[in-house]
């Protein structure tokens, strides 16, 4: 289901600061400014509403007040036709450095143009882009979809379970995903059955397509596994424990791949072992490969590894969470990681810190990186905007959904991403396209093919 037009919400979180909570007496003013997030000029006509208060209208100048508002919980409401949700918790000791019943100045709302289709069920699944801009994501309801670029539903598939996997697109455009019914799919771009394998348990990792067409996936059966793309298999690699990692495929046609096993695996295309490398607990994080053929690798020991392509270790940098988010590399060499510790870092090629920054939730997916070396990444239930030097450009809220999907941009520079039932798109979000860096994005690029 597509919607258009939507109403955003914004949970304010106001507090009386004093020797006791008293709310008689105690009010203050609200106030912002709503504009639009790809010109940044004010919105006039948006309809703002606080529960069981008069709603106001901005003016031309997209100002919107409300005076001798009681501090309590309150849910605000901006409606505007065309535009998507958005939202901010806001903390009013942020905002008034808590002095009681100070006016509440600068809570400013972005509104975003975009829409929205709604799955009915969780959307894990990071979307892949085919050639002519069809979103193909999977989605807790057993589906995978495929979406034209204006959001109406092209087709559906349907698995005998759900699907986590996030899909790989070939270059004859077929489109490869795993599903939790143990099996691995290729779809024919009209959305019928090309053929399934079956593994021994549910295949939660995405799948990594070669130069010769070999597709390569993980299953929570502890293996690895290798298709030809006619769908026989190829060969297998068993390791000690589940593998949910995506696999990354570099230059020379080496298969790495992350295992519960705490291990990060190099493996030759004929499925002979070239090495494994011991982290300090499980590896879920799909790896990252640089220009130089460094793998880069998150681990829930809180590090981030940097591997030679021996399996020597290069460096180790340790964050303050586990690692589930899978690095991305920019032009310039920096790595960019998301932590359980509600952080995004940035790594320069030598392990040390260039920055952090700090958000309101932990991180699950990937970071993107597009032309002007703007990150975008998510945490919790919100999507951020980063400038290269650490410093928020804009954010964007979901309706307090975890956002687990890796977000990805389209050749027109829109942003598509899961979150909660929905798969949201995001129009002129990012001021350029993909980069043209050594790793962009989770899985490589576009196509999620995966290779390097």
């Amino acid at each position: 289901m597509n919607k258009k037009h939507y109403i955003l919400s914004i949970i304010l979180l106001i507090f009386c600061f004093g020797a006791s909570f008293n709310p008689i007496g105690c009010n203050t003013t609200i106030t912002g400014t709503v504009t639009d997030s790809a010109t940044g000029n004010p919105i006039s006509g948006a309809i703002v509403t606080i529960e069981g208060i008069a709603p106001v209208t901005t003016g031309t100048d997209g100002i919107y007040t409300f005076t001798d508002v009681p501090y309590d919980y309150y849910k605000i409401t901006v409606s505007s036709s065309g535009y998507l949700d958005n939202g901010q918790a806001i903390d009013p000791s942020y905002f008034n450095q808590g002095i009681a019943c100070k006016a509440i100045d600068g809570t400013d709302i972005t509104l975003f143009y975009g829409w929205e289709f709604l799955t009915g069920t969780d959307v894990d699944s990071s979307p892949a882009i085919g050639p002519d801009g069809t979103i193909y994501f999977g989605s807790i309801n057993d589906n995978l979809y495929a979406i034209n670029p204006d959001g109406t539903k092209k087709w559906e598939f349907s698995t005998g379970d759900n699907v986590r996997s996030s899909p790989a697109i070939g270059s004859d455009g077929t489109i490869y995903v795993g599903s939790d019914d143990k099996k691995l799919y290729a779809i024919n771009a009209d959305g019928t059955k090309k053929w399934e394998v079956t593994t021994s348990s549910r295949i939660c990792s995405s799948p990594a397509i070669g130069s010769d067409g070999t597709i390569y996936v993980g299953s929570l059966d502890d293996k690895l596994y290798a298709i030809n793309p006619g769908g026989t298999e190829k060969w297998e690699v068993v390791t000690s424990s589940e593998v949910h990692s995506s696999p990354a495929i570099g230059s020379d046609g080496t298969i790495y791949v992350g295992s519960y096993d705490h291990k990060l695996y190099a493996i030759y295309p004929n499925g002979t072992k070239k090495w494994e490398f011991l982290t300090g607990d499980r590896v879920p994080s799909s790896p990252a490969i640089g220009s130089d053929g460094t793998i880069y690798v998150g681990s829930y020991d809180c590090k981030l590894y940097a591997i030679n392509p021996n399996g020597t270790k290069k460096w180790e940098y340790l964050t303050g969470g586990t690692i589930w988010s899978s690095p991305t590399i920019a032009t310039d060499g920096t790595i960019y990681v998301g932590s359980d510790d509600y952080k995004l870092y940035a790594i320069n090629p030598n392990g040390t810190k260039k920055w952090k920054f700090l958000t309101d939730g932990w991180m699950e997916s990937s970071p993107i990186i597009d032309t002007d070396g703007t990150i975008y990444f998510s945490s919790y239930c919100k999507l951020y905007a980063i400038n290269p030097d650490g410093t928020k450009k804009c954010e964007f809220q979901t309706c307090g959904y975890n956002i687990s999907s890796s977000p990805v941009i389209g050749t027109s520079g829109n942003i598509y991403f899961g979150s909660g039932y929905e798969l949201y798109a995001i129009y002129s979000y990012c001021s350029g396209t993909l980069a043209d860096s050594p790793w962009p994005m989770f899985h490589h690029d576009l196509k999620h093919t995966g290779q390097k």
